[in-house]
């Protein structure tokens, strides 16, 4: 049930915008963008970092000599990490609050990355792409409460769908991006 102040009109929860000392009712959704985007770009290069090696997996395999099915334990790995970060971050957002574990995941996957690059063997990226899936797993729940929290309820429809723009983007934008990579790098 909705709590209702003096007036008969809808409380809301503590927002960004009752930070600023106005009303949430009043405030534009064009206010709330610039972290709306901030948001959707940490979860852009969190998504694109999982779903990057599939483009370059023919390289891979090719380079370290993997059977197919070698090769496509890579994602066994990292969806592994990622369902076990799902399930725990709960309580790690609990210890950290929601902006710390953002920048834990947001750095853990950087870290991670890096360690995947100077991998030669396949257990050792294995390992890597696991850390990977535990550090994104962590950015989803709490990147959805920041971004409930930050706005007013009556733009959680258009913040949401601003924010599930990155998924797609990344589904876009790795084959394109691997491709016009392996033209000056290796994977």
């Amino acid at each position: 049930m909705k709590a209702r102040d003096n007036t008969g009109k809808m409380k809301h929860s503590k927002t960004y915008a009752s930070d600023t000392g106005k009303d949430p009712e009043t405030v534009k959704f064009s206010t709330f963008l610039g972290p709306i985007l901030l948001l959707t770009n940490i979860f852009f290069l969190n998504f694109i970092s999982r779903i990057i090696f599939a483009p370059l997996l023919p390289s891979i395999q090719k380079d370290l000599g993997l059977a197919h099915v070698e090769a496509a334990s890579f994602f066994l790995f990292v969806s592994m990490g990622y369902s076990v970060s799902l399930l725990s971050s709960g309580f790690i957002s609990h210890r950290l609050q929601h902006k710390k574990t953002i920048v834990l995941s947001a750095t853990a996957v950087g870290i991670s990355l890096t360690g995947i690059a100077l991998c030669e063997g396949i257990w050792t990226i294995r390992g890597g792409l696991l850390l990977l899936g535990l550090a994104s797993g962590l950015y989803l729940p709490s990147g959805l409460a920041s971004l409930t929290a930050l706005v007013n309820v009556k733009h959680w429809g258009k913040a949401i769908a601003t924010h599930e723009l990155a998924p797609n983007l990344s589904f876009f934008v790795a084959p394109l991006l691997a491709e016009s990579l392996m033209m000056w790098f290796s994977w």
